[in-house]
C-alpha cells in the first residue's frame, strides 16, 4: 500500500516538502528548519469547471430575465383583460337599457314606426359589441403565452438573419419555449462575412419553414445553428 503524502511549504525558505499524511512535524531538507504540520498547511487542489460556472451563471441570468418578462407580460395581459371586462359590462348594461326603453316606449306609444324601436335596435347592436369584446377577452385568456401549451414565435425568432444566437435563445425562452439547443458550426476563420455568434439557421422539429403566425408546442425541439470559430 502506498503512503499518502501531503505538500507543505517551508516557512523559512519556501521550499515545497512532501511528507507523510499522518506526520505532525518534519525538517526541511533544504535549510533544516523544523516544520510543524497543521491542517492549514495542506494544499488541496480542486478542478474548477470555469466553463460550467459561466454557463450556470448565464442560465441563471436568462431564467431571471424569463421570469421578469413573463411577469410583465402577465401583468399587461391582466390589465387588458380587466379593462375589457369593464368595457363589456358597461356596454352590455347600456345595450340592455336601450333595448328595454326602446321596446317599452315604442309599445306604449302604439306606433310601429316610433323612433324608440330604432333605439332598441341600436341597443341590440351595442349588446352584440359587448358580447364580442367578452369573447375576444376569453380567447386571449385561453391562448395566453404563459399558460397555454402553445405559443407563436417572437419576431426576432422567425426574422433571425444576422441576429446573435444568445438573443434569439433568450427571447424564445421568454416566450415559453423550453427545448432549445444551440449548435456552433465552427466554420469561421477570419469572420469577415459572418461574425461569431451570428445565427445561420433555426429549425423547429427538424423543419426550417417556420411561420410567424402559426402556434407551436412550447416543448417543440428548436435548434439554433450559429457561426463560430473552428
Amino acid at each position: 500500500m502506498s503512503v499518502k503524502q501531503i505538500a507543505v511549504k517551508c516557512p523559512e525558505c519556501g521550499a515545497t516538502l512532501n511528507i507523510e499524511e499522518d506526520r505532525t512535524q518534519a525538517f526541511c531538507t533544504y535549510c533544516g528548519t523544523k516544520v510543524l504540520v497543521h491542517n492549514e498547511n495542506e494544499h488541496i487542489y480542486r478542478n474548477i469547471d470555469e466553463a460550467g460556472i459561466a454557463r450556470a451563471k448565464t442560465e441563471r441570468i436568462v431564467k431571471e430575465k424569463q421570469m421578469e418578462f413573463a411577469e410583465r407580460r402577465w401583468i399587461a395581459q391582466e390589465n387588458r383583460r380587466k379593462n375589457r371586462v369593464k368595457l363589456a359590462l358597461a356596454l352590455g348594461t347600456i345595450g340592455v337599457l336601450m333595448m328595454i326603453i326602446g321596446y317599452m316606449g315604442g309599445h306604449a306609444g302604439g306606433d310601429s314606426d316610433s323612433g324608440l324601436y330604432m333605439l332598441a335596435m341600436v341597443g341590440m347592436l351595442v349588446l352584440e359589441a359587448a358580447a364580442f369584446i367578452a369573447l375576444s377577452n376569453k380567447d386571449e385568456e385561453d391562448n395566453g403565452s404563459i399558460y397555454s401549451d402553445t405559443a407563436t414565435l417572437p419576431d426576432i425568432a422567425w426574422n433571425y438573419e444576422r441576429k446573435d444566437y444568445k438573443a434569439v435563445e433568450t427571447v424564445l425562452r421568454s416566450a415559453g419555449f423550453t427545448n432549445i439547443r444551440c449548435v456552433p458550426l465552427n466554420d469561421l476563420s477570419l469572420g469577415v462575412l459572418y461574425k461569431p455568434g451570428m445565427v445561420e439557421s433555426l429549425t423547429i422539429n427538424g423543419k426550417d419553414n417556420i411561420s410567424a403566425t402559426r402556434k407551436y408546442p412550447k416543448d417543440a425541439q428548436i435548434v439554433i445553428s450559429y457561426h463560430s470559430r473552428g
